[in-house]
């Protein structure tokens, strides 16, 4: 189920808040999200055992940036929690 070589768009250019559709990932691998276009907004990597209960993971990011997890649950998303300007695009590899 590894995408490590290929990222996922899970935002692309998005002028909004809202979570991006979640992705199913290897349990326990390691994840690596990249965002860009953030002017003044705040993108959270957020987790999932079950694809329904979401916990943010990590510092939620308000400029471009990469969080990196060590041991990933089973759904990972991308939630633009808050929005006030910037074409945000949030890429998955894991």
């Amino acid at each position: 189920m590894s995408s490590l070589t290929t990222p996922i768009t899970l935002l692309s250019a998005v002028g909004a808040t809202g979570a991006s559709p979640a992705v199913q990932v290897d349990p326990g691998q390691p994840a690596f999200l990249q965002v860009s276009g953030i002017t003044s907004a705040t993108v959270a990597l957020q987790g999932s055992l079950d694809g329904t209960n979401w916990s943010t993971i990590g510092t939620a990011l308000t400029a471009n940036g990469i969080i990196t997890i060590a041991n990933a649950p089973t759904y990972l998303r991308a939630n633009c929690t808050v929005y006030v300007t910037g074409t945000i695009t949030a890429k998955i590899i894991y």
